[in-house]
């Protein structure tokens, strides 16, 4: 489960961001290859294989889980995602328009916003249908938490006989409407990533950094923020491992900036 948000802003485009929740800490790798003349620059749970990032033409990805679960993680620790190995190799395409085009034909699920500087298009998918809506955003603003706005039978249902995934449905719910109001009140990108772990309502598991209560586990992990303007990835550590550094994040030759935020 886990919340996303993009923004455009005035002379500088789209800014996405992530807060990634997981039922326990995460180990994140950072990738940096090039093929083809592309380089790209994603990461990656250790466990799972589940991905985002950005390549050297601004092309982003960052995802939301369509998969109701009781307990546990949205992907099983033991089984590596389909959907991360889907949108690495999206990150190889040099436009918005190839990179969709790819996850369409290739039936990817959950919320997926695939955006530059200059436009953003958003995935809805139902992993178990494959049914797919795919719209580019002209508004200034998109978020998705954890529950189909567009396929209502995507994700988390209200009124669930299950009463773990009722709760789950409420936070996502809760979560969603956080992050609209945090893309009315953010003046510029470097808001995005405080805003979304500032403490909004009394429940831990509504607000948008997400902390353990009696009977569900998941917790925020990390945080994420993708700026293709300016070629430029943040990454900060909630509740994870990152098994990297600043000192060796940006080799020579890096078209690709990223850096570890603490705040």
């Amino acid at each position: 489960m886990c919340t996303i948000i993009a923004k455009r802003f005035h002379n500088i485009g789209w800014v996405g961001v992530k807060n990634r929740d997981r039922s326990a800490s995460t180990r994140t790798e950072l990738l940096r290859n090039q093929e083809d003349g592309i380089q790209r620059v994603t990461l990656m749970d250790e466990s799972t294989r589940w991905s985002e990032g950005m390549n050297d033409d601004g092309v982003s990805i960052i995802s939301s889980s369509l998969v109701p679960v009781a307990s546990g993680s949205e992907e099983s620790e033991y089984h590596y995602s389909r959907n991360g190995r889907l949108i690495r190799d999206a990150l190889s395409k040099k436009t918005v328009d190839d990179a969709v085009k790819l996850l369409r034909d290739k039936k990817v699920s959950g919320c997926v916003m695939i955006f530059d500087r200059d436009r953003l298009v958003l995935i809805e998918g139902e992993p178990k249908t494959h049914e797919q809506v795919i719209k580019e955003i002209k508004r200034d603003y998109a978020a998705r938490t954890n529950h189909g706005l567009w396929i209502p039978d995507a994700g988390y249902q209200p009124n669930d006989p299950n009463n773990i995934l009722a709760m789950r449905r409420i936070s996502s719910e809760g979560r969603l409407k956080i992050a609209k109001h945090i893309l009315l009140t953010a003046k510029n990108p470097e808001e995005l990533m405080p805003l979304l772990t500032k403490v909004w309502v009394d429940n831990e598991q509504i607000n948008t950094l997400r902390k353990p209560i009696p009977g569900i586990d998941t917790r925020t992990t990390e945080q994420l923020m993708l700026d293709p303007g300016k070629k430029l990835i943040l990454i900060r550590n909630v509740n994870g491992v990152l098994d990297f550094d600043q000192s060796d994040a940006n080799p020579p030759g890096s078209k690709i900036l990223v850096g570890v935020v603490n705040f």
